[in-house]
């Protein structure tokens, strides 16, 4: 049996497709949500036409500050760790394979559930680095010690293998290509979307990382970035709750120009659509930044260092929180036309075709 552990949204965007490629071909899965973003994923799961979970280990409410989401953590390790039938029984019914995806604490918790109750492990988007232990964190710590520990690991890119070559990494390293995002983008076409896209050139921001939002002198950065911005476009700002909370709790919220709108968070085929109309893209979002990579968007990144490589030196430029750089980006995305359309890769296939090549194939099918 294939079990897919997801919990963040960002998680859900880059699984959903390998689970709609699993049910394309008939092969049984597992969909189990650690409901560490539960009301998130519900539109999600209307979007790409996913079921409920088989399994919700919590899902009261979204976690949408830091404390909450280490409490939670450790919770839910309390919760298990002395519980290996349950696990078995309840969360692994049949055993098999359990699937994992990026950096977070879901990640890692769905990572180390799998090994207590037996089951080979698979991680998808491994090999990423930015070989800062502390930048981002505990991302780093996370990537690191799940690669370290799975069975099969995905990497969407020559530099991810690269990575787990040099780690010497027990597992089995399965080059595909590119990120599941890719697919994601595809299955929103034709998606009907509820928001309307602003007419004319605007900037689209976001920003939610937790090495931004816990400095406020980078999010004051951040701040000025965006009136920055906004002397020479619209700025539409779609900001998460943990967002809200430290621009309100630093004051700068009330710094914010007028021509910078902020929004809350868009359903995910909306915000393709307006991520699709934008002039450009400021973000610190490691998957917003990949969906700027395949549509040739251009995209500031909102960070000191990126452990992603997509579009960098192309359409994506990293910020460095240099008022140089930023205006550079600005000028050369202002005067951009629009990107043509590329063909997306379908790394969601490539992982499923890995998986029943792979000793799972029979309890899978």
């Amino acid at each position: 049996m294939i079990h897919c552990f997801v919990g963040t949204k960002a998680q859900l965007i880059k699984m959903a497709p390998v689970m709609v490629e699993l049910r394309r071909r008939g092969v049984a899965f597992r969909y189990v949500d650690s409901g560490q973003h539960a009301e998130l994923s519900r539109s999600l799961r209307r979007a790409f036409a996913l079921p409920e979970p088989d399994l919700m280990l919590a899902g009261a409410g979204d976690i949408v500050s830091i404390p909450h989401a280490f409490g939670w953590y450790l919770g839910q390790s309390l919760a298990y760790a002395l519980r290996t039938r349950w696990l078995r029984d309840k969360v692994f019914p049949g055993g098999g394979l359990c699937l994992v995806h990026g950096d977070t604490l879901s990640t890692l918790l769905g990572l180390r559930m799998a090994r207590r109750a037996g089951l080979s492990v698979g991680h998808v988007e491994a090999g990423l680095r930015s070989f800062r232990r502390f930048d981002p964190f505990p991302e780093e710590f996370i990537r690191v010690h799940c690669m370290k520990r799975a069975d099969l690991l995905f990497a969407p890119s020559d530099a991810a293998a690269r990575n787990l070559d040099r780690m010497k990494v027990r597992g089995r390293v399965i080059r595909v290509d590119g990120n599941t995002v890719a697919d994601a983008l595809r299955l929103m076409d034709g998606v009907p979307v509820s928001v309307g896209v602003p007419d004319g050139p605007f900037a689209l921001a976001t920003c939610h990382r937790l090495e931004t939002l816990t400095r406020k002198r980078r999010l004051r950065q951040v701040v000025s970035l965006l009136n920055r911005a906004a002397e020479r476009l619209p700025v539409l700002f779609v900001t998460h709750r943990p967002t809200d909370d430290r621009l309100r709790r630093y004051g700068l919220a009330k710094r914010l120009r007028p021509e910078v709108q902020r929004v809350g968070l868009l359903d995910y085929p909306d915000f393709v659509a307006t991520l699709k109309a934008a002039t450009c893209v400021l973000t610190d979002g490691g998957s917003v930044q990949e969906e700027c990579g395949y549509l040739g968007k251009p995209c500031l990144i909102l960070r000191a260092t990126t452990e992603r490589p997509d579009g960098v030196g192309a359409n994506a430029a990293l910020w460095g929180f240099s008022d140089a750089v930023a205006d550079a980006f600005l000028t050369r995305a202002m005067a951009a036309g629009r990107a043509e359309p590329v063909e997306l890769p379908s790394p969601s296939a490539q992982i499923v075709d890995a998986l029943l090549e792979t000793r799972f194939a029979e309890a899978a099918q």
